[in-house]
C-alpha cells in the first residue's frame, strides 16, 4: 500500500483498494493503523476519502528514498 501511495501521491479509497486488492474493511483497518503511525494523511471530503503519505513524517522520507533506491535496481 506505501508503494502504491508513493507512485500514486494522492489516491482515494476505491481506486486503492482496486490497486492493493485488499477489501474495503481490510483496507480501512491499515489506513486507520498507518495514520495513528503518522505515515499517511487522509483528506476527508464530503462523499470521498484521500490517501497520501505524510511526507512530514522522517520515517516516511526514509521510505521513499528506499523505493527510489530500489527502483535504481
Amino acid at each position: 500500500m506505501l508503494y502504491i501511495l508513493f507512485k500514486e501521491g494522492e489516491i482515494n479509497i476505491s481506486k486503492l483498494a482496486k490497486e492493493t486488492k485488499l477489501n474495503y474493511s481490510t483496507l480501512l483497518k491499515y489506513i486507520e493503523i498507518l495514520e495513528q503511525k503518522k505515515l499517511i494523511e487522509v483528506i476527508r471530503g464530503d462523499r470521498s476519502k484521500i490517501i497520501r503519505l505524510n511526507y512530514a513524517n522522517p520515517k516516511v522520507i526514509i521510505l521513499k528514498n528506499l523505493f527510489e533506491e530500489l527502483e535504481d535496481i
